[in-house]
């Protein structure tokens, strides 16, 4: 049971809305004068350190001058090393081999494997590919061996004649010999 007066309810309901707005900005205020207090020592180190340092900084300073040199000689480093190893590298990569015999295969032959081997005993070959797999018939089988030797990539294409003794469902299997460039 409430004996006040409406009038009196609603004085005290402001009262209670002022008190808690000056609270809260109290609280607000006292948070931000905190921060403010807190980001004092590092305001102070910084700009220490910044009056301390010269204009150049770090590049000016004769002690530091020939690693900052080679600093900035590295891309050249960088590109005669890079030039260096791809001079002694082939141009075609063992990828580009493997798409151009793909590439090549007609339509009656089906291949099952594709092994490379480095040779690095013979200097005339660099490697070699085994390619295996199904040919419907032996001019399919032909037609696939003349079209690896006219890409000019391969220096020899040898069929063994064992793959050619059926008429119909070769089994073959192809020893391929990268050119040595």
């Amino acid at each position: 049971m409430n004996l006040l007066p409406k009038t009196e309810k609603e004085i005290l309901k402001k009262g209670l809305k002022l008190r808690f707005i000056i609270v809260a900005l109290f609280l607000f205020s006292a948070s931000i004068l905190v921060g403010f207090i807190m980001f004092l020592p590092s305001y102070f180190l910084a700009s220490g350190f910044f009056y301390k340092a010269p204009v150049g900084g770090y590049f000016l300073d004769p002690q530091n001058a020939d690693s900052v040199k080679e600093i900035l000689d590295l891309p050249n480093n960088i590109n005669s090393k890079l030039s260096f190893f791809q001079s002694n590298i082939i141009n075609i990569s063992l990828a580009d081999y493997f798409s151009k015999i793909v590439g090549c295969l007609p339509t009656g032959v089906r291949l099952n494997s594709i092994l490379f081997s480095k040779d690095e005993a013979n200097k005339k070959n660099s490697g070699t590919i085994v390619v295996s797999g199904v040919a419907i018939d032996r001019d399919s089988l032909i037609s696939f061996s003349v079209l690896l030797k006219k890409t000019n990539l391969f220096s020899d294409v040898v069929i063994p004649v064992s793959s050619l003794t059926k008429d119909k469902d070769l089994p073959f299997s192809m020893n391929i010999f990268i050119k040595n460039e």
